[in-house]
């Protein structure tokens, strides 16, 4: 199976929630989605995460690189991944008072 940026792009638009994807996708996202590529991203961020935490060993961390040098051609689809792993595994960070002071004026007056 071949991932694509565009399979990363979708995966994200949906927010990682295959179900969204099934009840409002277009047809052509949906039919690029047929091979259990959603579950296959899913998984490739997790292990991401995984690595990140330092809970795999070596040679897990190894199989993962190989799994990702046969998945993806480009090396920018490798950093995709890596940013839907920090977005969507890693907790929000507490904002502070001024910058939730700062983001409503901005919202309030943009």
């Amino acid at each position: 199976m071949k991932l694509k940026q565009k399979h990363l792009a979708i995966f994200n638009i949906y927010q990682g929630k295959k179900s969204t994807l099934l009840k409002i996708g277009t047809a052509e996202e949906k039919k690029l989605f047929q091979n259990g590529e959603f579950e296959k991203i899913t998984q490739l961020i997790n292990k991401e995460h995984a690595i990140k935490q330092n809970l795999l060993s070596h040679h897990e961390i190894e199989a993962h690189k190989i799994e990702l040098n046969l998945i993806f051609d480009r090396r920018w689809d490798k950093k995709s991944l890596r940013y839907l792993s920090k977005k969507y595994c890693e907790p929000d960070k507490e904002v502070s008072t001024f910058e939730s002071v700062m983001m409503f004026l901005w919202a309030v007056f943009s």
